[in-house]
Protein backbone atom coordinates (compact mmCIF):
# COMPACT_ATOMS: atom_id res chain seq x y z
CA UNK A 1 0.00 0.00 0.00
CA UNK A 2 2.88 2.28 1.32
CA UNK A 3 5.10 1.55 -2.16
CA UNK A 4 1.46 2.49 -4.41
CA UNK A 5 1.53 5.67 -2.78
CA UNK A 6 5.05 6.48 -3.28
CA UNK A 7 4.67 5.71 -6.81
CA UNK A 8 1.91 7.73 -7.38
CA UNK A 9 3.24 10.49 -5.96
CA UNK A 10 6.49 10.33 -7.93
CA UNK A 11 3.73 10.01 -10.44
CA UNK A 12 2.06 13.43 -9.79
CA UNK A 13 5.45 14.92 -9.42
CA UNK A 14 7.00 14.09 -12.67
CA UNK A 15 8.30 16.75 -15.06
CA UNK A 16 7.87 15.28 -18.54
CA UNK A 17 6.91 16.99 -21.48
CA UNK A 18 3.26 16.64 -21.41
CA UNK A 19 2.74 17.34 -17.53
CA UNK A 20 4.50 20.45 -18.27
CA UNK A 21 2.09 20.94 -22.28
CA UNK A 22 -0.82 20.30 -19.70
CA UNK A 23 0.26 22.75 -16.92
CA UNK A 24 1.13 26.04 -19.37
CA UNK A 25 -1.96 24.78 -22.04
CA UNK A 26 -4.94 24.11 -18.73
CA UNK A 27 -3.65 24.73 -15.29
CA UNK A 28 -1.98 27.85 -15.91
CA UNK A 29 -4.35 29.86 -17.68
CA UNK A 30 -7.03 28.64 -15.10
CA UNK A 31 -4.39 29.67 -12.21
CA UNK A 32 -4.24 33.12 -13.45
CA UNK A 33 -8.16 33.05 -14.56
CA UNK A 34 -8.72 32.71 -10.10
CA UNK A 35 -5.80 34.70 -9.03
CA UNK A 36 -6.59 38.08 -11.79
CA UNK A 37 -10.52 37.79 -12.49
CA UNK A 38 -10.95 37.53 -8.42
CA UNK A 39 -8.51 39.38 -6.55
CA UNK A 40 -9.83 39.22 -2.98
CA UNK A 41 -10.98 35.84 -2.92
CA UNK A 42 -10.08 33.30 -5.88
CA UNK A 43 -6.53 32.43 -4.59
CA UNK A 44 -8.10 30.98 -0.93
CA UNK A 45 -9.48 27.79 -3.04
CA UNK A 46 -5.85 27.21 -4.19
CA UNK A 47 -4.08 27.41 -0.84
CA UNK A 48 -7.38 25.53 1.00
CA UNK A 49 -7.14 22.62 -1.40
CA UNK A 50 -2.98 22.34 -1.37
CA UNK A 51 -1.52 18.77 -2.85
CA UNK A 52 0.72 17.19 -4.58
CA UNK A 53 -0.43 17.96 -7.61
CA UNK A 54 -0.63 21.44 -6.96
CA UNK A 55 3.06 21.31 -5.65
CA UNK A 56 4.47 20.38 -9.28
CA UNK A 57 2.35 23.31 -10.13
CA UNK A 58 3.88 25.45 -7.94
CA UNK A 59 7.23 24.69 -8.58
CA UNK A 60 6.79 25.09 -12.58
CA UNK A 61 5.25 28.79 -12.15
CA UNK A 62 8.20 29.76 -9.63
CA UNK A 63 10.42 28.27 -12.84
CA UNK A 64 8.12 30.28 -15.19
CA UNK A 65 8.53 33.57 -13.46
CA UNK A 66 12.48 33.41 -12.69
CA UNK A 67 12.87 32.75 -16.14
CA UNK A 68 10.74 35.27 -17.36
CA UNK A 69 13.17 37.62 -15.20
CA UNK A 70 16.21 36.09 -17.03
CA UNK A 71 14.97 37.06 -20.32
CA UNK A 72 12.31 40.10 -20.09
CA UNK A 73 15.37 42.50 -18.09
CA UNK A 74 17.03 41.68 -22.11
CA UNK A 75 13.40 42.48 -24.50
CA UNK A 76 13.04 45.78 -22.11
CA UNK A 77 16.19 47.68 -22.14
CA UNK A 78 16.87 49.63 -25.15
CA UNK A 79 19.50 48.73 -28.00
CA UNK A 80 22.75 50.45 -26.43
CA UNK A 81 22.55 49.29 -23.61
CA UNK A 82 21.79 45.98 -24.53
CA UNK A 83 24.59 45.30 -25.85
CA UNK A 84 26.62 45.66 -22.89
CA UNK A 85 24.32 43.01 -20.55
CA UNK A 86 25.96 40.52 -19.74
CA UNK A 87 24.46 37.02 -18.21
CA UNK A 88 25.71 37.85 -14.64
CA UNK A 89 23.46 40.64 -14.70
CA UNK A 90 20.44 38.34 -16.34
CA UNK A 91 20.94 35.69 -13.88
CA UNK A 92 20.95 38.32 -11.14
CA UNK A 93 17.71 39.40 -11.91
CA UNK A 94 16.45 36.02 -12.11
CA UNK A 95 17.62 34.81 -8.64
CA UNK A 96 16.33 37.81 -7.69
CA UNK A 97 12.67 37.00 -8.39
CA UNK A 98 13.46 33.60 -6.81
CA UNK A 99 14.55 35.04 -3.77
CA UNK A 100 11.62 37.24 -3.10
CA UNK A 101 9.83 33.87 -4.00
CA UNK A 102 11.18 31.80 -1.32
CA UNK A 103 11.38 34.62 1.36
CA UNK A 104 7.32 35.25 0.98
CA UNK A 105 7.12 31.84 1.04
CA UNK A 106 9.13 31.34 4.38
CA UNK A 107 8.05 34.22 5.95
CA UNK A 108 4.15 32.40 5.46
CA UNK A 109 5.71 29.30 7.04
CA UNK A 110 7.05 31.28 9.92
CA UNK A 111 3.77 33.05 10.47
CA UNK A 112 1.17 29.64 9.94
CA UNK A 113 3.62 27.76 12.84
CA UNK A 114 1.71 29.61 14.77
CA UNK A 115 -1.56 27.72 14.12
CA UNK A 116 -0.56 24.18 13.56
CA UNK A 117 2.31 22.76 11.46
CA UNK A 118 2.40 23.62 8.12
CA UNK A 119 4.77 22.09 5.59
CA UNK A 120 7.01 24.46 3.79
CA UNK A 121 6.43 22.48 -0.11
CA UNK A 122 2.96 23.91 0.64
CA UNK A 123 3.92 27.38 1.18
CA UNK A 124 5.92 27.25 -1.64
CA UNK A 125 2.49 28.17 -3.36
CA UNK A 126 2.63 31.92 -1.49
CA UNK A 127 5.61 32.89 -2.95
CA UNK A 128 5.00 31.50 -6.37
CA UNK A 129 1.29 33.68 -6.49
CA UNK A 130 2.71 36.41 -5.05
CA UNK A 131 5.48 36.27 -7.57
CA UNK A 132 2.60 36.76 -10.00
CA UNK A 133 2.92 40.27 -8.51
CA UNK A 134 6.27 40.53 -10.22
CA UNK A 135 5.15 39.63 -14.06
CA UNK A 136 2.57 42.70 -13.22
CA UNK A 137 5.26 44.88 -12.81
CA UNK A 138 7.23 43.32 -15.83
CA UNK A 139 4.06 44.22 -17.84
CA UNK A 140 4.58 47.92 -16.04
CA UNK A 141 7.86 47.92 -17.59
CA UNK A 142 6.55 46.61 -20.92
CA UNK A 143 3.86 49.45 -20.93
CA UNK A 144 7.02 51.93 -20.16
CA UNK A 145 9.06 50.83 -22.60
CA UNK A 146 6.33 51.53 -25.32
CA UNK A 147 5.48 54.70 -23.95
CA UNK A 148 9.35 55.67 -23.25
CA UNK A 149 12.46 55.48 -25.71
CA UNK A 150 14.56 54.37 -23.54
CA UNK A 151 14.65 51.82 -20.11
CA UNK A 152 18.01 52.15 -17.78
CA UNK A 153 18.75 48.34 -16.76
CA UNK A 154 19.45 49.82 -13.06
CA UNK A 155 15.24 50.87 -13.59
CA UNK A 156 14.32 47.63 -13.14
CA UNK A 157 16.25 47.00 -10.29
CA UNK A 158 15.63 50.09 -8.26
CA UNK A 159 11.78 51.06 -7.61
CA UNK A 160 12.19 54.61 -6.56
CA UNK A 161 14.27 54.98 -10.31
CA UNK A 162 11.24 53.66 -11.70
CA UNK A 163 8.84 55.58 -10.11
CA UNK A 164 11.01 59.45 -10.97
CA UNK A 165 11.08 58.16 -13.93
CA UNK A 166 7.66 57.59 -14.44
CA UNK A 167 5.61 59.17 -11.75
CA UNK A 168 2.28 58.90 -13.47
CA UNK A 169 2.90 54.83 -12.53
CA UNK A 170 2.78 55.19 -8.93
CA UNK A 171 -0.88 54.35 -8.71
CA UNK A 172 -0.33 51.24 -10.73
CA UNK A 173 2.81 50.26 -8.51
CA UNK A 174 0.51 50.78 -5.08
CA UNK A 175 -2.11 48.16 -7.07
CA UNK A 176 0.67 45.95 -8.27
CA UNK A 177 1.95 46.02 -3.75
CA UNK A 178 -2.11 45.91 -2.77
CA UNK A 179 -2.24 42.77 -5.16
CA UNK A 180 0.48 40.93 -3.51
CA UNK A 181 -0.78 41.68 0.45
CA UNK A 182 -4.42 40.10 -0.75
CA UNK A 183 -2.81 36.77 -2.43
CA UNK A 184 -0.80 36.58 1.15
CA UNK A 185 -4.05 37.22 3.60
CA UNK A 186 -5.65 34.93 1.71
CA UNK A 187 -2.98 32.33 2.38
CA UNK A 188 -3.29 33.24 5.78
CA UNK A 189 -7.13 33.04 6.08
CA UNK A 190 -6.80 29.43 4.20
CA UNK A 191 -4.54 28.21 7.56
CA UNK A 192 -7.12 29.41 9.82
CA UNK A 193 -5.27 32.69 10.99
CA UNK A 194 -7.74 35.64 12.29
CA UNK A 195 -9.10 37.97 9.76
CA UNK A 196 -8.19 41.12 11.58
CA UNK A 197 -4.67 39.96 12.21
CA UNK A 198 -4.20 38.31 8.50
CA UNK A 199 -5.33 41.91 7.48
CA UNK A 200 -2.55 43.99 9.62
CA UNK A 201 0.27 41.34 9.26
CA UNK A 202 0.22 40.67 5.43
CA UNK A 203 1.51 44.36 4.34
CA UNK A 204 4.14 43.94 7.04
CA UNK A 205 4.81 40.20 5.51
CA UNK A 206 5.56 41.66 1.88
CA UNK A 207 7.27 44.46 2.78
CA UNK A 208 9.74 42.30 4.98
CA UNK A 209 10.06 39.87 1.67
CA UNK A 210 11.19 43.00 -0.53
CA UNK A 211 13.57 44.16 2.64
CA UNK A 212 15.08 40.64 2.92
CA UNK A 213 15.17 40.25 -0.89
CA UNK A 214 17.37 43.37 -1.22
CA UNK A 215 19.54 42.63 1.81
CA UNK A 216 20.74 39.25 0.34
CA UNK A 217 21.05 40.65 -3.06
CA UNK A 218 23.36 43.75 -1.81
CA UNK A 219 24.87 41.14 0.66
CA UNK A 220 26.28 38.92 -2.17
CA UNK A 221 25.01 39.83 -5.67
CA UNK A 222 26.00 43.26 -5.58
Amino acid sequence: METTESNLQEEKLNFNKENIKVFYKNELPQILKKVLLNPTHGAYSLFANSSLFSYRNTLLLMLSIALLYFIAPYLLVGSAIRSFMSFSVLMKSSIAATIFMIVSSGIAFGIKTLNGKPKFKNELLTGALCGLGLVLLLIMLLVVRIIASEINIYDLMNISRLINNAGFLLIIVVYIFLFMITIFQQSLLANGTKPALSWYISPLAIMAAFYITFKVLKEFLF
